[in-house]
């Protein structure tokens, strides 16, 4: 239990002396005082047999619900150092688990396994060696805006199972594809609306008789000879 509370420790006070503001003694002593304290808390809750149970009473979280955990404030008065100035990451969560000790920042990123001193001093196994390179220099984290996101709205508790920390297959996605809807009316509401036809004339063409010739009138010619004489 204490190498891995140690292994966990390391990365916390790694993470903690990252912009190398605080002076080297004062971390060294945060990290004695934080190890005591984890040692102690996790003694009735550590079961190598079943590393998963008691898995939420040994994790470290941090977020906007919960911004102090009581472990580092309690280390932090016996060491003389303000919990402000750790200046930790606004999200992050730290698994101290039988034989592995997981972390992710932020609240929806993947988890990766922290690495020893041993380890990352170049004598670790291969399969060690092959863990997630984000353990390797935590001064790659100072920026905690590149790793968080927007939350998905927490549960009340934590689970024993974190997100993607046990189970990596990732979940199966579903989309909502609204169906085209039908609404049914009573027979009462159906009526019968008259439809007009379009109106077609014909046009009959009736042979008229052809008209009268009329006679001249002959008093009308002499009048009209008489006026043209004239003229």
């Amino acid at each position: 239990m204490k190498e891995e509370v140690e292994t966990g420790v390391g990365f916390i006070t790694r993470l903690v002396n990252r912009h190398e503001r605080l002076d080297k003694r004062q971390v060294e002593r945060f990290g004695e005082q934080l190890t005591a304290i984890l040692c102690e808390r996790f003694s009735k809750h550590w079961y190598p047999e079943t590393p998963l149970k008691g898995q939420a009473y040994r994790c470290i979280r941090i977020n906007r619900r919960h911004q102090v955990d009581d472990s580092l404030l309690k280390a932090c008065r016996d060491c003389g150092l303000k919990y402000s100035e750790l200046a930790l990451p606004r999200e992050i969560t730290i698994w101290i688990d039988p034989g592995e000790v997981s972390c992710r920042l932020g609240e929806n990123n993947r988890f990766f396994t922290v690495k020893s001193e041993e380890s990352r001093s170049g004598k670790a196994t291969p399969e060690t060696e092959t863990s997630d390179y984000h353990s390797e220099s935590p001064s790659e984290c100072s920026s905690e805006d590149e790793w968080l996101t927007k939350p998905p709205p927490e549960a009340s508790g934590l689970s024993k199972t974190p997100l993607g920390r046990k189970n990596k297959q990732q979940a199966a996605q579903y989309f909502y594809m609204p169906a085209p809807l039908w609404v049914p009316y009573p027979p009462s509401m159906v009526s019968y609306v008259p439809a007009y036809h379009p109106l077609t004339l014909y046009y009959v063409d009736i042979a008229s008789k052809p008209p009268v010739a009329r006679k001249p009138n002959p008093n009308l010619v002499k009048r009209l000879t008489k006026r043209a004489s004239k003229a």
